[in-house]
């Protein structure tokens, strides 16, 4: 579980990333000058701001009013004076610095070898120069809280190096000399804006250390151990004194024992899950990561490449979200401007959701802890927007958030900003965790998240002409729709994927009220409201309709499948429930990618999900191999295409498609699993060891020529489940901890 290149990063999408969910960095490998670009989770724009609309709640009815009567120009005029935040925008994620170290050494280099060393969080850099082997590890402390970088050479012999701590050329404000060790730079957010230092230390074997101006020099020794920190004024007032105490007390502590905990700690959460097919070819493992990844784009096959990619998604969730930290943005934690695409913020309408679709399935549960701290904080601002924008009760988020739990409309854009199901979306995870761990505690603590969601929703719906409750305003997310007189609109009544997001959320709320023994009034009149949503149907090409009426799609290939998430990863749609429907949603999924749809990494990864809860193994692989070929950097991070020749880094598109080789390989529900649901010629033989189940406990099987050999359960509660394998069914019943031995 190795990335490796032959040569150093030219761009900061080259680089490997590193991190420890609060803090993270980009190791470029530089041979006389490295570069490694630096975040901390909390360094983002700005004071938090109350933008809800004042305008909001009186116009409200008016806008129902136009779209009630078919005019939905001047609805949607109206929406974006009326409802939008003022200001329309939220804070942005940014960029935290970077550090420059310089080595004192010729540039004729000799077998380079820059490496991530996925079970260990420690990415290495070595190569040699006039004889002498440089070796360079960086990685990120989880249980020291720091980054710690070790420099040495093989044989010993004495080296020099000077070490620059930076922002964007000029992003800084005070930078300083702590001391002769010490070098430090302070960035001031103004009156309740983030403010955060950033300090690096140096020890050294041999030689010395010493501070002239900004610069720390490092001369003739034989290892050098660097201790760097980033604290911020979002979580400590003196936020300079715990930066500085935090590396000095590792300063102080050998490397080799810190290491050692590094990697007993990011080891034995990585290595709960171990995947292997049986068309590995190992020797493929002596050619660089980015020669692999140019070899699998010509058309050539490389599963030890796709299981380096799956690992390479739960490294990432692990290196960006840890408990105590905030949740994966949309770079996940690695950002290197001051303002990115799209703010790098927490965009709710599927980006934010898929970083965690990997979560339990992947046996990393304790990630999205982090999700969770920050939905607490959506939900108190969240009844602030609901009471007056709407003057609604409960809660109520759109389709982006920031680190304050910012919860008002955001951007002035039509397609998207007034999407009102963000935090019901966010909620069913609380459900989803529960499913995997069982944890009731842990249920309690948050149900009131998923309390406040359907209160909201209580007061949102209406009544359509029908008599079904439906949100108004309403849109599929980022589409439109063309109407019989040519024109197209976007806000609607009860766009499909509400009514799907609704039925989720609704079936979590009434099965935690059950699980925590509530009230049985609260279940029963959730279950009532849930009666009249709208039904879903089928439109004139045989596939679900994406809105309450059959509209001609202007964009027919649109990004975005957002009325199949009751497919994936929502549960009201399925071959078990609704065979109708869901061969309706195949064809909206056939429709999409025939029309140039799945190109974005996340779309794609979306796509891949969709293709194995549809049972086609194929086409689930095929789409695979499409991520790695259009969507994938040399880093194997993924790509999101801008335009001709521009591109962001979106970690949505990696973690998701490592969620879609689990769900090809087992498709699990609370009462049901099905083994091998998606396999194909390639993943036909192969091993898997501690995936998550949503029934609680994990899997493990091996399987051979697409038939499964054996498999075992071990449970993490009681539970009745009907299992399919090899085309058998049977219904078994499991008990905590006691394991389950099949084939």
């Amino acid at each position: 579980m190795k990335l490796w290149y032959d040569k150093p990063a030219r761009f900061w999408h080259e680089a490997l990333p590193i991190g420890n969910g609060r803090m993270g960095g980009m190791v470029h490998g530089g041979i006389t000058r490295e570069l490694i670009q630096l975040n901390e989770d909390s360094v983002w724009s700005g004071k938090h701001l109350n933008r809800i609309n004042p305008d909001a709640k009186e116009n409200l009815p008016v806008i129902r009013k136009l779209i009630r009567e078919g005019r939905v120009e001047e609805a949607q005029r109206l929406a974006m004076y009326a409802l939008s935040g003022v200001p329309n925008s939220q804070r942005s994620y940014q960029t935290a610095g970077e550090c420059y170290l310089q080595m004192h050494h010729g540039d004729e280099v000799q077998d380079y070898r820059r490496e991530l060393e996925l079970a260990e969080g420690i990415s290495r850099v070595a190569y040699t120069v006039q004889g002498v082997r440089y070796i360079r590890e960086s990685y990120v402390s989880y249980p020291e809280n720091c980054m710690v970088m070790v420099l040495r050479t093989e044989d010993g012999t004495a080296f020099s190096f000077d070490c620059l701590l930076g922002r964007c050329h000029n992003a800084t404000d005070e930078v300083e000399k702590v001391d002769e060790h010490t070098i430090c730079f302070t960035v001031d957010g103004g009156q309740e804006g983030i403010s955060f230092a950033a300090a690096l230390c140096a020890k050294a074997v041999g030689g010395f250390v010493r501070v002239i101006g900004e610069h720390l020099l490092v001369r003739d020794v034989r290892e050098a151990y660097l201790y760097l920190d980033i604290e911020t004024s979002f979580r400590e007032a003196d936020y300079r004194k715990v930066c500085l105490d935090r590396i000095r007390a590792a300063a102080v502590k050998e490397e080799a024992d810190i290491r050692a905990v590094h990697k007993e700690d990011f080891g034995s959460v990585f290595n709960r899950l171990a995947l292997s097919f049986d068309l590995t070819d190992a020797d493929l493992e002596q050619i660089p990561t980015d020669e692999r990844l140019r070899r699998v784009q010509a058309g050539e096959r490389d599963m030890g490449l796709m299981e380096l990619y799956f690992q390479y998604g739960r490294y990432l969730l692990m290196s960006s979200s840890r408990k105590g930290s905030l949740p994966a943005n949309l770079q996940g934690i690695w950002n290197d401007k001051l303002y990115p695409v799209w703010e790098s913020k927490f965009t709710i309408n599927i980006n934010t959701e898929m970083n965690y679709w990997i979560a339990g399935s992947g046996n990393l549960s304790e990630c999205q802890l982090p999700l969770f701290d920050l939905l607490e904080r959506v939900k108190e601002s969240g009844k602030e927007t609901a009471q007056k924008m709407y003057g609604c009760r409960g809660s109520v988020a759109h389709h982006n958030t920031d680190l304050y739990g910012d919860t008002a409309p955001q951007d002035h854009c039509i397609t998207s900003t007034f999407w009102v199901m963000g935090e019901a979306w966010l909620a069913t995870h609380i459900w989803e965790h529960y499913l995997y761990t069982g944890d009731e505690a842990f249920l309690r603590e948050h149900f009131d998240v998923l309390e406040q969601c359907v209160t909201f929703f209580y007061d949102f719906l209406i009544e359509d002409e029908e008599g079904n409750l439906v949100t108004s305003p309403s849109m599929s997310p980022e589409n439109t729709y063309e109407r019989a007189d040519g024109t197209y609109g976007v806000l609607c009544e009860s766009a499909v994927m509400d009514t799907e997001i609704l039925m989720e959320l609704f079936s979590c709320y009434i099965n935690a009220c059950r699980v925590l023994t509530l009230d049985e009034e609260k279940a029963r009149k959730a279950a009532c409201v849930m009666e009249r949503f709208p039904k879903l149907k089928i439109g004139r090409h045989g596939q679900l309709m994406e809105w309450m009426e059959d509209y001609a799609e202007p964009e027919p290939g649109h990004r975005h499948i957002s009325h199949v998430y009751g497919v994936y990863p929502g549960s009201s749609i399925s071959y078990e429930k609704t065979g109708e429907l869901m061969d309706a949603a195949k064809v909206t999924l056939e429709r999409r990618l025939a029309n140039g749809g799945g190109h974005t990494g996340w779309s794609r990864a979306w796509i891949i999900g969709l293709w194995a809860h549809f049972r086609e193994g194929r086409k689930a692989y095929e789409n695979l191999q499409a991520i790695l070929t259009m969507g994938t950097y040399p880093n194997l991070m993924d790509n999101h295409p801008l335009g001709e020749h521009d591109y962001v880094f979106q970690i949505d598109g990696n973690l998701g498609a490592s969620a879609a080789v689990l769900e090809m390989l087992a498709y699990s529900r609370p009462d049901r699993l099905e083994l091998l649901p998606a396999v194909t010629a390639e993943t036909a033989g192969g091993r898997l060891r501690g995936m998550g189940l949503r029934s609680g406990g994990t899997l493990d099987m091996e399987w051979k020529d697409g038939k499964v050999l054996w498999y075992r359960i071990v449970p993490g509660r009681d539970t009745e489940l009907v299992i399919c394998v090899n085309g058998k069914t049977e219904e078994v019943k499991l008990q905590d901890g006691v394991e389950y031995c099949g084939k």
